[in-house]
């Protein structure tokens, strides 16, 4: 049985395809994993979207209870010893409305 001997442009044609291969695969697996990384980072930031809306309605809420009328006129009442003005003591001034 006789044996082929490899000549220099086939060696250097398997080198090439050899190369090209581990070279598509190397990319097929970095796209993988930084297509997972990507998932993973967009979940977090869903979740991390989603625990700010639920601390901007609490806010929201908090405002509403801290600016409520009836609040914040115990307030000036108690704390800061406010009174309703005499009659005689509010001025009524006179609005153009010709305009």
């Amino acid at each position: 049985m006789v044996r082929r001997k490899w000549s220099p442009r086939g060696i250097a044609l398997g080198a090439a395809l050899l190369v090209a291969v581990m070279g598509t695969l190397t990319f097929y697996v970095w796209y993988q994993t930084e297509s997972v990384k990507l998932g993973i980072d967009i979940g977090g930031n869903e979740d991390r979207i989603r625990e700010l809306e639920q601390a901007i309605e609490a806010l929201k809420t908090r405002k509403a209870s801290l600016l409520d009328p009836a609040r914040v006129e115990k307030i000036a009442r108690e704390s800061l010893g406010l009174i309703d003005p005499n009659d005689d003591e509010v001025i009524y001034e006179k609005r153009d409305t010709s305009r």
